[in-house]
């Protein structure tokens, strides 16, 4: 297939092609909205807290896993980066730890039996969510 357009010459090119990087990272730091960090918080709290339940536990882990995704994919397409990750590194290092929380909270809810330490794992799961959503929305030069 041909072109009819003007070629651009190499010095347009390189232009262009330097401004993807720029319109990414506006795309990867476009804030979210402020409920998003709240719900992302308590619903990674719950995904911990399944493991407390002795019957159905993977199908109420599976629900409330496939909610998060459909949470963050229907705001993302709200914003308009639905799959764009932020470029926030104390953000990213927070969803690590809070999703570290919840698999130790899996983990341990089967090889003990009191159940303190999984309420302890779902609460510092959905702190330090909130931590990072306050840093990532600092990030993107917007206030809390």
């Amino acid at each position: 297939m041909e072109s009819i357009g003007q070629v651009p010459n190499p010095a347009e090119a390189r232009d262009a092609l330097a401004s993807i990087d720029d319109v990414q990272r506006a795309v990867r730091d476009t804030p979210w909205p402020a409920w998003l960090y709240l719900i992302n918080a308590v619903l990674l709290g719950a995904m911990a807290l399944t493991s407390l339940l002795h019957e159905h536990r993977s199908g109420a882990l599976l629900a409330v896993g496939l909610t998060v995704v459909g949470v963050n994919v229907t705001a993302g397409y709200r914003i308009g980066a639905p799959w764009a990750l932020p470029t926030s590194r104390g953000f990213l290092a927070a969803v690590a730890a809070s999703v570290y929380c919840v698999v130790a909270a899996l983990a341990v809810a089967d090889l003990i039996e009191p159940t303190w330490p999984v309420v302890v794992l779902a609460l510092a799961a959905t702190a330090i969510y909130l931590t990072g959503g306050v840093v990532h929305r600092r990030s993107t030069g917007r206030p809390r």
